[in-house]
């Protein structure tokens, strides 16, 4: 971001002492460096003229350039909270440029700052909506979440309707979360006719029957239950990918999108199909020359293939294709991922010891991969009937169950605790952050072959569900209704 035409503004004009003098020569020394490609060199200069006394007393512009330009150091020697603190400097002034609000952002994400993250995009999107582009999706998606669950909701709603203003666009319809989101915090700022105008962005099936579900969203839906209707939104969402599998066909990611869509609507044969060529390639020995994300995408093309098998009942070729997809490197280590979703596929077919062997110990993990993996260990140890090992597993997950409530949840009901996991299910629907992913869950979607192990599990689920106090809790916050697609994976 610092190039070398980098040079200090006010140079050569009259300084009003000899210290500003001084320090114009050293910022044109530091700026040399920078355009030299010296970073190294120009970090302790600029930081001495912006400790000096004299700092205050130059240009404003040459201030901020110089505020600006030591900030993108610090970030680049990922020294972030130090460039966090000069781009917050740096973007107090008027010559701030969309570029220099980038850089804080970037800081503040680094240094866990989701409220000034918060506060960039805002800044970005109203004043230079094109550099929302230098911003991944997923950056965004998770300076939200983390607004939302500290319950920093006006820093939340000023971030999303800036955004929504400037009609971010995030490719596909997979961040239409924000608009849901933003429509709730609208309604609940009694911005109904604001939220009914944002929800009409919604164009994700599964967004849409979030909404359609939750009795919150009842002031949008009910008058416009078409906008909101599934199956359509499912079916154009595929032609949408199936376009994208076109114009991109060095692309895998394309075709994963396609896959689980397909799986959404059990259209499992051809989730194979569109695959099938991807594999050909694989197997020949140039995909890498094929699909310019081939070592990023190929093991989730093979992870959907087993899922789709497994929807038919063909256990023993999506036990294959997992494996294969397991031993592939993920992220250029160790493939943790399908690792877990192979040990997964191992227990529902009571199968522990496989399940066991298949587990790869991972390194850094996310907080949910966690839980995910030690649900995998939970199952293998009930199947052991290893009690020393379920209770160690349970809490662990108990304890950690905020981190993923969901898979808390089918913790209890592997464990057999029908009455704790009514107990939670209640929890769930009545706290509004976890509202959602329960209702979610609770609906009747479209039959997929199970194994004897997973109609255990759906059969305890039921049990929970029809409970009186459960649906009593249920009518006064959603509703449930049949959806002809697959029930989502949690």
């Amino acid at each position: 971001m610092a190039g070398a035409s980098i040079a200090p503004a006010g140079v050569g004009r009259a300084q009003p002492s000899a210290e500003v003098s001084e320090a114009t020569l050293q910022l044109k020394q530091a700026f040399s460096d920078v355009g030299n490609g010296d970073n190294k060199k120009a970090a302790p200069e600029l930081d001495k003229v912006i400790a000096a006394p004299s700092f205050d007393q130059l240009p404003a512009e040459l201030r901020f350039q110089t505020l600006y330009v030591a900030a993108v150091i610090a970030l680049q020697d990922k020294q972030y909270a130090k460039a966090h603190r000069l781009a917050i400097r740096a973007t107090g002034f008027d010559q701030a440029t969309g570029a220099a609000w980038t850089v804080r952002l970037f800081a503040a994400l680094y240094t866990s700052d989701n409220p000034d993250a918060g506060r960039c995009v805002e800044a970005i999107a109203k004043q230079w909506p094109d550099q929302l582009d230098n911003v991944r999706p997923q950056g965004i998606a998770q300076i939200h979440f983390a607004l939302r669950v500290a319950h920093e909701d006006d820093v939340d709603r000023a971030m999303l309707k800036a955004l929504f203003d400037a009609n971010w666009q995030a490719g596909y319809s997979d961040y239409d979360i924000l608009w849901r989101d933003l429509a709730l915090l609208q309604i609940e700022h009694n911005e109904g006719k604001h939220a009914a105008t944002v929800a009409q962005r919604i164009r994700n099936a599964h967004v849409a029957l979030s909404m359609r579900i939750d009795k919150r969203f009842d002031p949008i839906t009910r008058g416009q239950p078409q906008a909101f209707d599934v199956d359509h939104l499912l079916e154009a969402q595929i032609q949408t990918a199936r376009a994208q599998v076109k114009a991109h066909p060095d692309q895998l990611r394309s075709v994963q999108r396609l896959q689980d869509l397909l799986i959404e609507k059990g259209r499992n044969a051809e989730v194979l199909s569109i695959s099938d060529a991807a594999v050909a390639h694989a197997e020949r020995g140039d995909g890498e020359k094929t699909y310019t994300d081939f070592s990023e995408a190929y093991n989730w093309v093979l992870n959907q293939r087993s899922l789709a098998l497994a929807h038919e009942g063909r256990w023993d070729d999506a036990v294959r294709e997992m494996t294969r997809a397991a031993r592939r490197p993920e992220n250029g280590g160790l493939n943790v991922s399908q690792s877990i979703n192979l040990a997964g596929l191992f227990t529902d077919l009571d199968q522990p010891d496989k399940a066991a062997a298949a587990i790869v110990e991972p390194g850094e993990m996310s907080p949910n991969g966690h839980m995910q993996l030690e649900y995998v260990r939970l199952q293998i140890a009930i199947e052991k009937n290893d009690a020393g090992s379920i209770a160690r597993h349970m809490a662990y997950l108990q304890e950690h169950r905020t981190d993923d409530i969901a898979t808390w949840q089918r913790a209890l009901l592997k464990h057999g605790d029908l009455d704790a996991a009514a107990a939670l299910l209640i929890q769930r629907l009545q706290a509004p952050d976890w509202r959602s992913g329960a209702l979610v869950e609770m609906q009747h979607y479209a039959h997929s072959e199970q194994t004897p192990t997973m109609k255990t599990m759906d059969q305890r689920w039921n049990a929970v569900t029809s409970r009186p106090d459960v649906q009593a809790t249920l009518a006064k916050v959603g509703r449930v209704e049949r959806f002809d697609i697959i029930a989502p994976a949690y």
